[in-house]
């Protein structure tokens, strides 16, 4: 293979990788996450805070990612309509590109996500100051309500 073959497949192998994060991207844009908790066992909310405010400004570049990676992804799978196919939905791309890339981070420092039950969420919205503080405790660390032993709950 001649250097100009292999700078034209690895060109054709970046856009088609490229389209292909597109479309997953644009595919996942309507599962941006609702409320969670970074989960880590034996971890407590100020060491997930201290986590999150590291992460926090990789959100802006994987956002901006997600959305150039969907324009680019979807002028290969539909030409000159792609930039109309993505247009309407950026801002849910690039939320779903900000989330996933915050989640990324804090996966590499030993983090997963926890969905909140509708349960847990309407207990937190009902909860204050040093309370609330212990139940988010308990929930980064991975427990649930039924294990939670705080007062009014």
């Amino acid at each position: 293979m001649t250097l100009h073959h292999a700078r034209i497949y690895s060109a054709r192998s970046l856009l088609r990788s490229t389209a292909l994060a597109g479309l997953a991207v644009l595919a996942g844009c309507a599962g941006t996450p609702g409320p969670s908790v970074p989960f880590q066992q034996g971890h407590s909310i100020a060491e997930a805070k201290a986590a999150i405010i590291t992460c926090s400004p990789r959100a802006r570049s994987g956002g901006n990612t997600a959305v150039v990676g969907s324009y680019l992804g979807w002028i290969i799978f539909a030409g000159i309509l792609g930039p109309l196919i993505v247009y309407p939905a950026q801002d849910d791309i690039r939320d779903s590109g900000e989330a996933s890339a915050v989640d990324r981070c804090l996966a590499d420092l030993g983090y997963a996500r926890r969905e909140l039950t509708p349960e847990e969420v309407r207990v937190l919205n009902l909860t204050h100051g040093e309370q609330r503080r212990v139940l988010l405790d308990h929930l980064v660390d991975g427990s649930s309500l039924d294990t939670y032993g705080g007062a009014g709950v």
